[in-house]
C-alpha cells in the first residue's frame, strides 16, 4: 500500500465528487442552450456554482469557472493589470519572488505586453518583506500578487497588512488562494483580495476546473473575447462535469478536520529534524500545519524524492509543475539558500486521508535514505 504526501501538487478524488461526476455524465444540454435540456443544465451550473462560491464566502456572480488554477491566476493577474491601466493605473506589476510558476507566468505575460515588473521580497522565513513592499509601491502598481499560502512551504501571508497597503496605493490585490482552500478560511481572503484563485482538484475534486473570485464592483479585462459565457469575463463552453465535481468537493471541506492533519504534520516534523543536518525551510513563520518542507545538508532533494518513491512515498522537491527540473527551487532561493541547499529541499504535503502509520513509516524508512542520498 502507497503512501500519499503529496496533497500540493494534487488530493486524491473523493466519493462524492466521483458520485456526483458519475451522475451528472447523464446531463446532455449546453448550459447556455434555450431548450428544456439547455436550462436543465444551466440549472445544474449555476447550483455547481453556488456551492463553490459558498466555500469562499461570497456571491454566486463573484465566481467565474475556469480550466483551473493557472488560468484563475493568469485572469486575475492580466485581468486586473489590463483593467486598471485602462483606467490610468501605471503600468506595472508587483509579484511576490515566492509566487508559484503560474503566477511568474502571468506577470511574463503582462511584461510582453509593455508593463514592468518587478519581485517582491521575502524574509529568510518566507513572509513578505513589508519594508520591500511600501518601497516597490511607491512607484505605482496596477497589481500586486501574493499567495495566501505558499506552495512549497505552507507559509501564510499576512493578507491583512498587504491589502491595506495595497489599498492605500491604488493597488489591485490578486491572491492565489490554491493552496489555502482546505487548509484555512477563504472567506476572509476573499473579503481582502480584488481577485483570487482557486482550483479544485487540490480539495478533491477533479483536475482541470478551478475559478476565479472577483471583488463586486472590480474591473476585470478578460483574456480574450469570444464568447459571453461566465458574463463576458472568461468565453467558451462551461465545464458542467468539472463544476459539478468541484462543488461535491467544496461540499466535503471540513476545517476542523485540519487540526489532526497538523498534529500528524507536527510529529513527522519532529522526527525529521533527528536526522542529523535537518532543517525547515518556512520554519518560525506561520504555516498551515499541513505541509513540511525539509532539507538534509548534502542530500540532493531529487535523489531523496527518488528513493521514497522506490520505497512506496510519494513526496516532491516542489511545485508539481516544475518537476523533472534540475534547477534549485525559485522559492528556496528566494529565502536565501544557496543554490547548493536550494537543491535539498523536499517537501511533504499531508491530507486527511493521512494516517499515524504513513508518518510512522516515512520516518521508519527516511534516515537510511537520507544516509544513502549523502554517500552518492
Amino acid at each position: 500500500m502507497r503512501i500519499y504526501l503529496d496533497h500540493n501538487a494534487t488530493s486524491p478524488l473523493t466519493e462524492r465528487t466521483r458520485t456526483a461526476m458519475t451522475e451528472a455524465m447523464a446531463v446532455a444540454g449546453n448550459p447556455s442552450s434555450v431548450h428544456g435540456d439547455g436550462r436543465a443544465a444551466r440549472a445544474r451550473l449555476e447550483t455547481a456554482r453556488a456551492g463553490v462560491a459558498a466555500l469562499a464566502g461570497v456571491e454566486p456572480d463573484q465566481l467565474v469557472l475556469t480550466s483551473g488554477g493557472t488560468e484563475a491566476d493568469l485572469l486575475g493577474v492580466v485581468g486586473l493589470a489590463r483593467a486598471a491601466r485602462a483606467a490610468g493605473a501605471p503600468a506595472r506589476a508587483l509579484v511576490l519572488a515566492t509566487e508559484h510558476p503560474a503566477v511568474h507566468g502571468a506577470a511574463a505575460t503582462l511584461a510582453a505586453e509593455g508593463f514592468a515588473v518587478a519581485a517582491l521580497p521575502v524574509d529568510r522565513a518566507g513572509r513578505v518583506d513589508l519594508d520591500g513592499l511600501d518601497a516597490a509601491l511607491a512607484g505605482g502598481a496596477a497589481v500586486v500578487a501574493v499567495a495566501a499560502v505558499n506552495h512549497e512551504t505552507g507559509v501564510i501571508a499576512d493578507l491583512d497588512t498587504v491589502a491595506a497597503r495595497c489599498r492605500a496605493a491604488g493597488a489591485r490585490l490578486h491572491v492565489d488562494a490554491v493552496q489555502a482552500a482546505g487548509r484555512i478560511a477563504l472567506a476572509p481572503i476573499a473579503a481582502l483580495a480584488d481577485a483570487m484563485a482557486l482550483s479544485a482538484h487540490k480539495i478533491g475534486g477533479p483536475a482541470g476546473v478551478g475559478a476565479l473570485i472577483v471583488r463586486a464592483g472590480v474591473e476585470l479585462a478578460p483574456l480574450h473575447a469570444a464568447g459571453h459565457q461566465e458574463r463576458g469575463r472568461r468565453p467558451g463552453t462551461e465545464n458542467l462535469l468539472g463544476a459539478i465535481g468541484f462543488a461535491a468537493a467544496a461540499s466535503e471541506v471540513d476545517l476542523t478536520a485540519v487540526a489532526a492533519v497538523a498534529r500528524r504534520a507536527a510529529r513527522l516534523e519532529a522526527g525529521l529534524l533527528t536526522i542529523a543536518g535537518a532543517r525547515i525551510h518556512g520554519g518560525g513563520a506561520p504555516r498551515t500545519g499541513t505541509t513540511v518542507n525539509v532539507g538534509f545538508e548534502g542530500a540532493l532533494g531529487e535523489a531523496i524524492v527518488i528513493a521514497l518513491d522506490l520505497a512506496g512515498v510519494s513526496a516532491s522537491t516542489g511545485a508539481a509543475c516544475t518537476s523533472g527540473s534540475i534547477q534549485p527551487s525559485p522559492v528556496l532561493l528566494a529565502l536565501g539558500l544557496s543554490r547548493e541547499r536550494a537543491r535539498e529541499g523536499v517537501r511533504f504535503s499531508l491530507g486527511v486521508t493521512t494516517t499515524d502509520a504513513d508518518i510512522d513509516r516515512v520516518l521508519e524508512v527516511l534516515p537510511a535514505i537520507v544516509e544513502r542520498a549523502r554517500r552518492a
